[in-house]
This record gives structure tokens, C-alpha cells and sequence, in this order.
């Protein structure tokens, strides 16, 4: 059987058809649906970009300074099928070549259930998509396991580590040493200090606290990059660090060190050589509900842009444009544990050639309590496929 997304319903405000009856009708007509409520225009264009609705519902009132015309023409331009709610529509579900259908709140659940059918129809995955399921779920065990070991590895390297360091020091204290031996032991113990840090940073990714901790965001972000500093000099990229402030906020420093090491490995990997990648930590309140404080971390790219038809599928899990050097699920994971801290992911990008590049914008909030997360399951969350908000 094909696995399908949940499809997510875009609900505006005004409806005269309260939200649990809809969700009631949907539950009867045999319907597995997500509702989100969006209340501006921003968030309503954030989530379109962001979010793949199957439709927006709206009233004839529409948001505050957008009116239904406006909705309806943003609609169109995003091939998002949009329904207004009118108790003066004909009671009839006649077809249209409109983008809005007008029909009565009583009529909403089944022009639901004949849209989505119809999308369902036009959309199939297909039985391939089950094939691609199972191979991409066996990678992605593959990795995990191959991160467990890898752990175990660094873990033993740790002490012959300490030995040579020790060596080397003792080394460095024989007297009559030439100047020249001098100088190599310091190369050396250097090298060596360096060996050390890579292998204390990978061993911060596989382990993880019981419970969240207070972090500070831009140590986490300094140790990301520290270990992609090599790939950052082979291709000679500046880094911009712009840490405007030094705040906390209750984390698993292991989750967001996933989180920023996907995002500044894309961004690496699509930045050309010589290109500029900026990331940025400042104070932040959360742009649909300014009541909620938090910290915002931006990691953009001048890298060649991300197209409007894989924008649309960013997040889907097991879509990658990389092939086989990809498992799909990075931003998806990303976006799961962001969302677990009642946080968001935003996306901008641009391929336009006088200015291309791609931002990344995580909001954290400081003045939630994040959801509880169970860490010995982290091969079944990924078997999951929930209603994923793609970045916008």
C-alpha cells in the first residue's frame, strides 16, 4: 500500500463552522486531515510557501488588509485551491474553472473529501514510492549504525591520544634538543591538538543529555563549524559570524547540534568556492505570536539558489536532489526537532543570477517548555510521516 502525506488544511479566520465540528465531519467522511489557523497575511503567504496546503478555507471577510480577492489571487499563482465559506453560496457543489469555490458551511466536509480525492488521484505516488521508502529507510539505518560505531571508534582513539600527547611533551623537555627538532614537536602537538578537538566534537554528537539542558546557542554553532573547517578552507570560503547576542535557551545540545551541522553542511556544499556564508544568533519574538520571545539563528549562503519546484518539496521525507549521496531526510528530522521546542524553520532563497543564495532562519523560543523526546527511538521517528511545515 502507498504511503501518503497527511494533507493540511489552511483555515482563516471568520468561519461560521466551528474548527472541532470540521475536524468531527473530516473523522466521519473517513478523512485524515491537519488544520493549521492562520490569522495575517504574512503567515498565510509564509505557510503557502512553506507548507504545501491541499486548500485554503476562507470567510468572505478574508485576513486583515487582504481581502478574498487578494487571497484568491495568491492562490492561483500558487496552484493552492481555495474554498470561501458563505452561507449565501448555493447549497449546490457545482464544478468551476475558478481557483475558489463559494460553498455553505454545511457543504465544506464534502467538498473536502471531493478536492482531496481529486489531488489524490492526480498526484499518486505509485507503488515505487514504497520501494523507495524501504531503500531509503535501510540507508538511513546504515547511517545510524555506522554513527554508533564510528562513536565507539573515537572513543578508543582517546586514550593513545592522551599517551602521544604526553610523549610529545615529554619529548619536547630533553635538553640539548636542536632547534630544528624543536619546531617539528611543536608542528606536531599542534597536529595533534587538532586530532583531539574532531574527536571530542564527534563524541558531542552521539552523546546526549536525559533531559534538555540550558546551551548557549553559539558555542553549539562554533563547534559545527570547527568540525567542517577543513571542507571550509578546501574551498576557501568566508564564514561571517555575526553573534549579536549570547543568550540560552533549554535545548538537547546533541538535537541542535544535528540541526545547525545539517544546515551549514548544505549550506558548504552549495556555496561555490570562494563563495560567503553568514550565520547570525540574535534576540527574536516569534512572528505569528509576538508574545513568545526566543532567539533566531540565520545561516545564509550565496550559493546558486534553490528552484521554486524543489522549494515545494523541500521537507518531504526522502526527497534529495544529491542521489545516492543523499538520504532525504536531514530537513525533515531538522524540522521535527525544531518544531518539538515549539520552534520554526524559514526559508528564502533566490536563482536569480545578480543575487542567488539561500537563508535558513530557525526561531528557538527562551520562554516555552520544549516536548518531551524520547532518544531510543531515533530509526522509528524517522518511519513516521507526519504533516511536515517545510522552511519558507
Amino acid at each position: 500500500m502507498a504511503r501518503t502525506m497527511i494533507p493540511t488544511i489552511l483555515l482563516l479566520p471568520g468561519l461560521d463552522i466551528p474548527a472541532h465540528s470540521l475536524r468531527v465531519s473530516a473523522r466521519r467522511a473517513r478523512m485524515t486531515l491537519t488544520f493549521h489557523h492562520v490569522a495575517t497575511a504574512a503567515e498565510l503567504k509564509s505557510r503557502i510557501q512553506s507548507h504545501r496546503p491541499e486548500t485554503i478555507v476562507t470567510s468572505p471577510e478574508g485576513l486583515p488588509n487582504l481581502p478574498v480577492s487578494a487571497i484568491r489571487k495568491l492562490a492561483m499563482e500558487s496552484e493552492v485551491p481555495l474554498l470561501c465559506v458563505d452561507r449565501a453560496a448555493s447549497s449546490e457543489l457545482r464544478p468551476t474553472g475558478d481557483s475558489m469555490r463559494r460553498i455553505t458551511p454545511e457543504n465544506l466536509p464534502r467538498a473536502l473529501n471531493e478536492l482531496l480525492h481529486t489531488r489524490k488521484a492526480l498526484v499518486a505516488e505509485g507503488p515505487a514510492y514504497d520501494e523507495i521508502w524501504a531503500r531509503s529507510l535501510r540507508e538511513n539505518q546504515k547511517l545510524i549504525i555506522l554513527g554508533r560505531v564510528t562513536a565507539s571508534i573515537v572513543h578508543e582513539i582517546n586514550n593513545p591520544l592522551e599517551s602521544i600527547t604526553n610523549l610529545l611533551f615529554l619529548l619536547q623537555e630533553e635538553p640539548g634538543l636542536p632547534e630544528k627538532a624543536h619546531l617539528y614537536l611543536t608542528m606536531a602537538q599542534q597536529e595533534l591538538n587538532r586530532v583531539a578537538q574532531i574527536s571530542r566534537q564527534t563524541l558531542n554528537f552521539s552523546r546526549e543529555t536525559s533531559t534538555p539542558i540550558k546551551s548557549q546557542l553559539d558555542d553549539l554553532l562554533e563547534e559545527v563549524l570547527s568540525l567542517y573547517s577543513r571542507r571550509i578552507t578546501e574551498k576557501k570560503l568566508t564564514i561571517v559570524r555575526r553573534f549579536e547576542t549570547h543568550g540560552s535557551t533549554n535545548v538537547y545540545p546533541g538535537e541542535m547540534r544535528q540541526v545547525f551541522s545539517n544546515l551549514v553542511a548544505n549550506a558548504i556544499e552549495a556555496t561555490a568556492a570562494e563563495g560567503r556564508i553568514e550565520v547570525r544568533i540574535r534576540a527574536a519574538r516569534k512572528w505569528s505570536d509576538p508574545k513568545v520571545s526566543g532567539l533566531r539563528i540565520t545561516v545564509a549562503d550565496t550559493g546558486t539558489g534553490i528552484p521554486l519546484t524543489v522549494r515545494r518539496r523541500l521537507g518531504e521525507p526522502f526527497f534529495t536532489t544529491k542521489g545516492q549521496q543523499g538520504t532525504g531526510l536531514g530537513l525533515w528530522v531538522s524540522q521535527s526537532i525544531v518544531e518539538r521546542y515549539g520552534g520554526s524553520v524559514q526559508l528564502r532563497s533566490s536563482i536569480v543570477p545578480e543575487h542567488h543564495g539561500t537563508v535558513f532562519s530557525i526561531f528557538l523560543p527562551t520562554n516555552l517548555r520544549p516536548s518531551a523526546v524520547s532518544h531510543q527511538g531515533e530509526f522509528e521517528q524517522a518511519r513516521r510521516v507526519n504533516s511536515f511545515k517545510r522552511p519558507a
